[in-house]
């Protein structure tokens, strides 16, 4: 782990960090060049830090490239420890979803200024930019989530079982739309599910086959992977429904229906809950291991006083609960008034 999180500090924590402040506060002290320079620079820089955690990330869920000498895993090959079997997949749809969070962000505070009666250009630009681009990304996101579960049906067959509430092994394996997973029964109850569905988009074929759970001698707890799963679907669902209808009442230059234009505030955070609810899926879903099939996370466990855990997490949880409140604060307090740009330019025709 140390080389790799080194890499990402050397990389492109000190680039997010140079940059950073320009573009949050260089708007009106910089030139329009070099502030959208910095916008880029922030962004590559992010992007390289997504590049080494998910590496990391990755080779936790997949090991690869490496050797077991008394106990202790040494490297074998760098190239293979960073490009490990789920890592492409995994880069893909988190930089796919990133897109998307950001995508819905925009177009939710755009959509809040128009309800407002901000309707000048900046917003107008803004607001279809941003429900465009989700309307492109959300399919790409569906492809790649399509070959991602392929992958890591091949590489983490009790995670899917987990995810899909899969009990016995089936061909022709049933969707469980809904239901609540019980380990006491080994079994869903009050199931809803769609005959063979699974096997299609898990193996592409309708009597595919697909492992349940009872074929593993461990597998991750199953209602929490299971729901956290829905979560991330169903809203990806919405994001595909809402930015495409969004797309089509914007085309030729149309403006939102009042009731749309809810919708896309309502939807502004969607993109965070569907990538929270995605890393919730695949973090917990690794479980009973750290490193799959090399280091139980029970042997990894810290020995640490368990109240003094607890309490250290109680402290982030409240610290980052207050900071979310006053980020959603500040952001629709500023949404609420007429941007800079706008304000000056109708200052100069007063």
């Amino acid at each position: 782990a140390g080389p790799l999180l080194s890499y990402e500090i050397l990389f492109a924590f000190f680039l997010e960090a140079t940059f950073l402040g320009v573009m949050l506060f260089g708007g009106q002290r910089v030139s329009p060049r070099m502030h959208a320079v910095a916008a880029f620079l922030v962004a590559l820089g992010t992007t390289i830090s997504a590049f080494w955690i998910l590496a990391l990330d990755s080779w936790m869920q997949t090991p690869a490239g490496f050797t077991m000498i008394d106990g202790q895993a040494h490297v074998t090959s760098w190239l293979a420890v960073i490009f490990n079997p789920s890592f492409p997949y995994r880069l893909t749809h988190m930089l796919l979803a990133s897109g998307l969070t950001v995508a819905f962000l925009v177009a939710g505070i755009s959509a809040y200024r128009w309800l407002r009666g901000q309707t000048g250009a900046d917003v107008q630009v803004a607001l279809r930019t941003a429900v465009r681009l989700a309307a492109v990304l959300i399919p790409l996101q569906i492809a790649a989530g399509d070959q991602h579960g392929l992958n890591t049906l091949e590489h983490q067959p009790a995670k899917i079982a987990a995810m899909e509430g899969l009990w016995q092994s089936a061909r022709g394996a049933p969707m469980v739309v809904f239901g609540l997973p019980d380990e006491t029964l080994r079994a869903n109850r009050y199931e809803i599910a769609i005959p063979n569905l699974a096997s299609v988009y898990l193996t592409h074929s309708l009597d595919g086959e697909i492992k349940g759970l009872d074929d593993f001698a461990d597998h991750p707890p199953v209602a929490p992977v299971f729901f956290a799963f829905r979560v991330m679907v169903g809203m990806g669902v919405l994001m595909l429904l809402v930015s495409w209808l969004a797309a089509w009442k914007l085309r030729r230059g149309r403006a939102l229906t009042a009731g749309l234009a809810h919708g896309l505030v309502a939807m502004t955070f969607a993109g965070w809950v569907a990538v929270l609810a995605g890393w919730y899926t695949t973090e917990v879903g690794r479980q009973p291991w750290l490193a799959t099939g090399v280091l139980r996370t029970a042997d990894a466990a810290s020995l640490v006083p368990a109240p003094m855990i607890a309490t250290t997490l109680a402290m982030y949880v409240a610290l980052y609960a207050f900071l979310l409140a006053a980020y959603v604060s500040v952001l629709f307090y500023l949404a609420g008034k007429a941007s800079p740009l706008r304000a000056s330019l109708e200052m100069q025709h007063a």
